[in-house]
């Protein structure tokens, strides 16, 4: 006899997994709270050189953005890829000598 709730049991957690994989190159919002307060603490950083509060406040006004149409989104397939935002988070850490968390 088929014991159907172990089966079940396997099925949601290869949908999990699938769902964790689809959201891995996206923006979700435990990825834009997190760099966003890495970008605010390395601008707002006394030592901070004007090359690095410009870089961070760019990528700040980006994930504050990405934030917002994150708010908007109906539908995990309409979030936004993390690449432009992984991107001035690079460059923002370089500008201010610190890494990407």
């Amino acid at each position: 006899m088929f014991r159907w709730h172990e089966i079940i049991d396997d099925v949601m957690l290869l949908l999990c997994l699938i769902a964790l994989c689809l959201l891995s190159g996206c923006l979700t919002a435990a990825k834009i709270g997190q760099w966003q307060r890495a970008v605010y603490g390395w601008g707002m950083d006394r030592s901070a050189s004007k090359p690095c509060q410009v870089a961070s406040a760019e990528a700040s006004a980006y994930l504050a953005k990405s934030n917002t149409d994150l708010l908007g989104t109906g539908k995990l397939t309409e979030l936004d890829s993390d690449s432009q935002a992984k991107e001035l988070m690079n460059s923002a850490a370089l500008a201010c000598g610190r890494r990407m968390p």
